[in-house]
């Protein structure tokens, strides 16, 4: 039986076409049942990208809410493990078998279309996914859409871009810098995708901030975290679409997705 979590998970999330796409190819999912949220920006145009995030987001979400809580032990876990650390374990082994299935399937819509591995739709996803029982988080994510928290202030940026960007970076950026949106890892393009995954503790009054390539190409960093820091003022749903709004005053030259999730006391 699951157990009611330490903390309460209170979410809102918007996603807009911005200000030069004719098509909206982001979509996100939430279930605060499940303690489980998500960012997808599609991939492909006239392939299909609004499909292929529009899939993962309903495949991960449906798959996370079917699973999560059980008592499925990974491979390695003992019976006499803490109950803490079974929880994380089987969160992780949930999110990543959503993830695969969420690609599985949009590899099949490809296939069906005649398309070779590859080629046609794909996505990106972010994602959260609270531990049952405890206070930690799963965080997985695959491409560019980033997951950043504010905590007491301070603002930081948990997942790091899989992109070739972000490669030449690691490598020190020597030579001409490669095109920012070039992803080396994404749903629908391969047979095998494996999410880069972390473990992160949540304490009351943690702000989780989901978002697609839109928003952090339009807005630096700094304006980001001061758009939050408005929550405990204006609400989540406003601070959203706040963000949305900040990007399309700089360009809106994407699609721009954002999620929030607030960790509170129950009935905080």
């Amino acid at each position: 039986m699951r157990q009611p979590p330490s903390l309460a998970m209170v979410t809102a999330g918007r996603t807009d076409v911005g200000r030069t796409r004719s098509r909206n190819e982001d979509s996100f999912g939430i279930s605060e049942e499940a303690g489980v949220a998500l960012v997808c920006d599609g991939m492909g145009g006239h392939a299909g990208g609004d499909v292929a995030s529009r899939t993962a987001a309903e495949a991960i979400i449906d798959f996370v809410s079917e699973f999560q809580g059980t008592s499925i032990a990974p491979v390695g876990q003992t019976d006499g493990a803490p109950a803490a650390d079974l929880g994380v374990g089987n969160a992780v082994s949930v999110v990543r078998s959503a993830v695969q299935l969420a690609n599985q399937r949009l590899l099949e819509l490809n296939r069906e279309r005649g398309l070779p591995d590859g080629r046609g739709m794909g996505t990106t996803v972010v994602g959260l996914c609270r531990v049952d029982p405890g206070d930690r988080l799963v965080a997985f994510h695959a491409g560019d859409s980033r997951l950043y928290r504010l905590r007491d202030g301070e603002f930081r940026q948990l997942t790091r871009d899989h992109s070739l960007y972000q490669h030449w970076l690691d490598q020190g950026g020597r030579g001409p810098a490669p095109q920012r949106n070039i992803i080396l890892r994404a749903l629908g393009t391969m047979p095998d995708v494996d999410p880069e995954i972390g473990v992160h503790a949540v304490r009351p009054g943690d702000l989780f901030l989901l978002c697609s390539d839109g928003l952090t190409g339009m807005l630096p960093d700094d304006g980001i975290a001061a758009a939050l820091r408005a929550v405990p003022s204006r609400g989540l749903d406003e601070v959203c679409e706040r963000l949305v709004a900040l990007a399309n005053e700089r360009g809106g030259h994407d699609n721009i997705t954002v999620v929030l999730a607030r960790f509170v006391e129950p009935g905080g």
